[in-house]
């Protein structure tokens, strides 16, 4: 019979709002949203990198990306460049603020990976993520299907 707390969907749903509050109260002290922080991430790891492919890596729509680009903006923390090759394409660039904010808030990111997964071993690590990725996979091609 079935029982939704065994639901891995479910499972996984709960585990993931734990992992995303705890991280949201870290760093809600610097004074950033998680989302602010994970685009700050890659746009430091990308110089450049174009808000297609900030949505792309972030999983969201580009519209939601434009929106929290449109705020970081306001805050001074990352610049929208146009390309010179193609004024179609905007490059989003962290400033001087951006910069240093990302340095600051690198070691709480670290900090909070390592305890989540403090005393789980090399190997039980590679099977969860062997693991979550193949129910990924069956999730999408199901759902593709679908449609």
């Amino acid at each position: 019979m079935f029982n939704l707390d065994d639901c891995i969907g479910i499972i996984t749903s709960r585990g993931t709002k734990e992992i995303v509050d705890a991280f949201n109260d870290r760093v809600a002290l610097y004074n950033i949203t998680r989302v602010q922080w994970i685009a700050l991430y890659y746009i430091g790891e990308e110089e450049g990198i174009t808000q297609k492919d900030l949505s792309d890596k972030m999983n969201v729509k580009e519209s939601t990306v434009v929106r929290l680009i449109d705020r970081m903006e306001r805050e001074g923390i990352v610049e929208r460049i146009k390309n010179s090759e193609d004024r179609r394409v905007t490059k989003l660039h962290l400033t001087k603020e951006g910069k240093e904010k990302r340095e600051e808030i690198l070691p709480v990111g670290e900090e909070f990976s390592r305890e989540g997964i403090d005393g789980i071993s090399e190997e039980h690590l590679a099977v969860f993520k062997e693991v979550l990725e193949k129910i990924i996979i069956n999730v999408k091609k199901r759902n593709n299907c679908n449609r």
